[in-house]
This record gives structure tokens, sequence and C-alpha cells, in this order.
């Protein structure tokens, strides 16, 4: 029997600052602690444990201009480019290839004039529900561009936030062109849409086709149940198991990846960085863990961990089988 992919999707990360933190709503966890507005290293490394350990596969955000702080090439602001480089260099020979690295567009927080690099006022997603190809391409080409001379290797972006939405004809239309030009690749993915419960599952589906160029949506089909980490101090292993039950039970029987499953779904499991750090207690770390521990238990023999690379290649390898959006399409009610 083919087993059903299962993909781990890790949005925001970038070297030591944290976005979220940059454009929370709030400086503050729910429990009145300060957001911490950077990540150790450290963290990294303890994920890098994890996914090579139990062989876990998925999408990993690199943001090029991270909260408007600079860039990772030509540095960032109060962050010591050692750090930065001891980072990237840490994705690309260990969270790479298991996971296909995308930029989040420029800053995941204000848009960016490409001319000068600096801030706009509006929020990427804003600006972008206003553009159209001639002015979404080159954004997609900075950010690809960074990613490029960074030595990543990229055949997908993700939305920050739901960059796009509203244009998004326009949008794919322009990453399609910029994939092309600044990689050469005809065929690239982007995630946007996150999905759960659709009757007969969620799978990814062709979105755009001209000129000998093909670009796939791969959609999300859980919410980030992580999240809870960032806002307790709890870190003892009850806490690390009900966390772990939103994805499976330790049983194996409940839990959205068995749910999704059922439906006949792509695995495609959500998450943010901020989220696995925990606001520096790197628990969601520790929840994830447990999450891959119960999934080789329970479904080793019907799911394998898969890259968005991989995804890709095989609905550009089945196209019939991948043609068809979904019909009945529900918006997670997710936390970023």
């Amino acid at each position: 029997m083919k087993k059903i992919p299962i993909s781990l999707i890790i949005d925001d990360p970038a070297p030591l600052v944290s976005v979220y933190a940059a454009h929370a709503d709030t400086p503050f966890t729910k429990d009145g602690r300060p957001l911490i507005e950077t990540f150790p290293n450290d963290l990294l490394f303890r994920f890098c444990d994890v996914i090579e350990k139990h062989g876990i596969k998925g999408k990993f955000s690199v943001v090029p201009m991270p909260a408007n702080k600079g860039d990772i090439i030509n540095g960032l602001e109060g962050i010591d480019q050692q750090q930065v480089d001891e980072w990237l260099d840490c994705v690309r020979t260990r969270v790479t290839p298991a996971f296909s690295i995308c930029p989040e567009m420029l800053s995941h927080n204000k848009a960016v004039d490409i001319e000068t690099g600096k801030a706009l006022p509006l929020r990427e997603d804003v600006w972008a529900s206003t553009q159209d190809r001639t002015t979404l391409t080159p954004y997609i080409t900075r950010a690809l561009e960074i990613l490029k001379e960074a030595k990543f290797d990229v055949h997908g972006v993700i939305s920050p936030w739901y960059f796009g939405k509203e244009v998004e004809e326009e949008y794919i239309a322009a990453l399609s062109k910029a994939m092309y030009d600044v990689y050469g690749y005809k065929n690239c993915f982007y995630f946007l849409h996150q999905l759960r419960g659709v009757p007969g599952g969620v799978k990814p589906w062709i979105a755009y086709e001209e000129d000998d160029r093909c670009v796939v949506s791969i959609p999300g089909v859980t919410r980030d149940w992580f999240w809870e980490t960032i806002d307790s101090t709890r870190t003892d292993d009850e806490f690390i198991s009900h966390v772990a039950d939103h994805y499976i039970t330790a049983d194996g029987k409940g839990g959205c990846i068995i749910h999704e499953l059922e439906l006949g779904a792509n695995l495609t499991v959500c998450t943010h960085w901020q989220s696995l750090c925990s606001n520096g207690l790197g628990t969601g770390i520790r929840a994830l863990e447990e999450v891959a521990k119960r999934v080789e238990k329970h479904l080793s023999d019907r799911v394998e961990w898969t890259s968005f690379n991989e995804l890709l290649e095989t609905t550009i390898n089945d196209k019939n089988a991948y043609r068809a959006r979904p019909v009945s399409m529900q918006k997670i009610d997710i936390e970023f």
C-alpha cells in the first residue's frame, strides 16, 4: 500500500530574530512575560537533533530581511554576524535536504521598498493585497535572490500571513516568473491556504500553468497546537503529552493527524518557529519529538515523512491526480 505523505510546515524562522515578537499585537505572552526578541542558536541545534533522529521532513522558512532589521547577507541590526552565519550554516547542512527552504517574502513585517531596502508603512500582506504581477514579481525576485546568495536551493515560497490571497492569480504568475528568472526552475510551489476537515481529504493542486511552467499549491491541514507553549512556563512531561495529544494521542487513535488521515488528506502539519522555541524554553521542540515518536509507533506502516520538494515532484509527475482544487475549503482559525 502506498504511504501517505506527512510533512512538517515551519513558518517564521530567521537567524536569531523573532519575527513574531516584532509584529505581535502585544510584547507579552498571555501569562505576562515579555516576548523575547531573539532565539539562541542552541534551539536550532536542538531542533536539528530531533529531526535527524526521527527522520522528520517538510518545509522550513528563512526570512531574508527579518523584521526589517537588515538582511541575512549584509547584516542584521543588533545581531552578531558570526551567529547569523552559524545559523545559516546549520540550516544548510542539517535542516536541508529533509526540509525545503523557502523565503517567507522579505521581512514578515513591514513591506520593503526594494530599491532602498527601507520599510514601507504597510504590513507585507496588506501591501500585497493591492498589487499585481508587475510589482509582485520584483518583490518575490528580491526574496529569492537573497536566499540564492545565501547558498540555498529554493523551489517555492511561503506567504507571510495571507500574502497574495486577494490577488492570488497575479501572485502565482509573479512567483512563476521570479522563480524561473532567479533559479531557472519551471516548476515551483507556494504555501498560502490553511484547510482542514475537507471531505475526501486535501492534497496539493496545480494552481497555474503557462509557458511550460507549473505552480503547485500545497495547503496546510492542521492548526498550530504547539503555539500553546509560548504562553506557558510549564515544561513537565504531562504538559508535553497534552500538547502532543492535539496532533496524535498516546494510543494513536485521536488527534488532528489521525482525523485528517482518515479523511485521506496529505498530512501537512503546521507550526511556527516561535511555537517550537516557546519563548526561549524550547518546550515545543520537546512536544514535536513526542509527536514524532507517536507517529513512528502507530503510523509507520501508513505514512512517510516527505519534503515539500518531494511533494512538488509527485504533483507534477501526476498532474491528472492533483489538478483539482478542493471544492470545500475551510480556513483554519490559526494564530500568527
